[in-house]
């Protein structure tokens, strides 16, 4: 029987010759194509094992038509919800022989638009979106071209193809339930709208809860902001804290805009919880850092990473899948930012 040849690498026909077939079913077995019999192929298995030999995954793509790379889209990678999110859909697609070509599109729609023409020109395998705009002319290119796309975290909802989001609006709902349960009712709510339909979400879950309570909204409870960042977070904090008179809590709709809130009230003398609680939204380690600690709603970014990258590589393998949609769950996180109201 046939071993490796001891002067290189074992080859196909290494294989073929130890598993006594020939080598258009080894390429079969090895390419998932063709019919081959459960026992030819385990036949073939063992004779790879045996003989170490690992197909070459370039040479593979290049003769089914592959590049085995997917563009990821992001909105702002410096951000640590979207950083982590990144890291989570990368080791995913890297877990599958896949490798990632990241971009970084400032939240900004022309940005975002120049790389799907790049990812288009190196003829990548499929796209992840993180969409920085609800107005996305491309996407209809995208599917003219059959080009398999996942949306994650951010909704088009024109756009046909599948989708994986968290639960923003059952998120919503329970932080603000939380805050009630505590007996707050003067919530100050900081909702940053460049994040669109997800904010828009939370938003409907944080007045679903407000009126089952019987709460009136009024005109200072919610804060709309186009930013989400820590030096906003500060601004917001500072403003609340000469508030009169001062709410009793501070519902922001992402962590990092909370730490602001949280620097600039310690900075004001003003102290979490015992003066006023803060609760944050996105369940990155950021929260729980800090001191006083963060209570947080928490989404399940890598599960959401990992789903999105599931649902991709699924519809590429099989075009003709109808689209998924998949919503996954929120969770609350109390940690030491939130109290009962004081007396």
């Amino acid at each position: 029987m046939a071993d490796a040849k001891s002067n290189g690498s074992p080859t196909m026909n290494d294989v073929a010759k130890e598993a006594r077939v020939s080598v258009a079913t080894v390429s079969r077995v090895i390419n998932g194509s063709g019919s081959v019999s459960e026992k030819l192929e385990n036949r073939v298995k063992r004779a790879m094992k045996k003989l170490h030999y690992h197909p070459s995954i370039l040479a593979r793509s290049f003769k089914m038509q592959e590049t085995r790379q997917i563009g990821l889209l992001i909105p702002l990678l410096d951000h640590p919800f979207f950083s982590r999110l990144t890291q989570a859909t990368e080791q995913a697609l890297f877990s599958q022989d896949y490798r990632a070509i990241i971009c970084n599109t400032e939240e900004n729609h022309m940005r975002e638009q120049e790389y799907v023409e790049l990812l288009l020109r190196q003829r990548v395998d499929g796209m992840i979106i993180n969409s920085a705009t609800n107005v996305v002319d491309y996407m209809a290119d995208l599917q003219a071209r059959n080009i398999p796309c996942v949306l994650i975290d951010r909704n088009v909802p024109e756009f046909s193809c599948s989708k994986v989001f968290s639960d923003n609006s059952r998120g919503g709902y329970i932080g603000m339930k939380y805050l009630l349960d505590l007996g707050h009712t003067n919530v100050v709510v900081v909702a940053p709208f460049s994040f669109g339909e997800p904010t828009q979400l939370r938003l409907q879950g944080i007045r679903k809860a407000l009126t089952e309570r019987g709460i009136q909204e009024t005109p200072n409870m919610f804060i709309e902001t186009d930013d989400y960042s820590f030096d906003l977070g500060v601004h917001i904090g500072q403003q609340i804290a000469v508030m009169n008179p001062r709410p009793t809590a501070v519902f922001a709709l992402t962590d990092v805009t909370a730490v602001g809130i949280l620097r600039a009230f310690l900075q004001a003398n003003i102290s979490v919880p015992r003066d006023i609680s803060v609760m944050g939204y996105d369940g990155i380690p950021l929260a729980s850092y800090v001191t006083p600690s963060i209570s947080t709603v928490a989404q399940p970014i890598e599960e959401m990473g990992k789903e999105a990258v599931s649902s991709l590589l699924n519809h590429i393998q099989n075009p003709d899948l109808p689209p998924d949609l998949i919503t996954l769950k929120t969770k609350l996180i109390i940690r030491e930012s939130t109290a009962e109201p004081p007396h």
